[in-house]
């Protein structure tokens, strides 16, 4: 029973692509370049792939990362043309936002990467 759930899940995953061809498409991050460090902050970004033909595609799946100053990330799953968003942790200073995709070889590789500046928090208003 064991064996039969086991690849049944295994099933499952091969059909789920969390991430397109690193050299199918070419890869653009939109981002700020400076955000501010607060209760509420959040960075917003979106991915823009463009296929060999130079014309946009959209929904194409991706991997990103967020490293943040003393804050390792993990990944989380993404589709270009679509607003991602993520709460701002760690501290200030300078931050990456890397894209992840899986070459010819299904390895995973960084197909773009964006630095941006989180600002020291704001105090509050008396």
């Amino acid at each position: 029973m064991r064996t039969l759930l086991g690849l049944s899940s295994l099933v499952l995953l091969w059909g789920c692509k969390v991430a397109a061809s690193s050299e199918d498409y070419r890869w653009k991050v939109k981002a700020p370049s400076q955000i501010s460090h607060g209760a509420h902050s959040k960075l917003h970004f979106s991915v823009e792939t463009t296929g060999s033909d130079g014309q946009p595609v959209a929904e194409v799946p991706y991997m990103w990362i967020v490293d943040w100053v003393g804050v390792r990330g993990v990944r989380h799953q993404g589709w270009s043309s679509r607003e991602e968003s993520i709460q701002v942790k760690g501290g200030p200073g300078t931050a990456a936002l890397r894209i992840l995709a899986v070459d010819r070889n299904h390895e995973v590789v960084e197909v773009a990467r964006l630095s941006f500046e989180v600002g020291a928090e704001a105090p509050p208003a008396k």
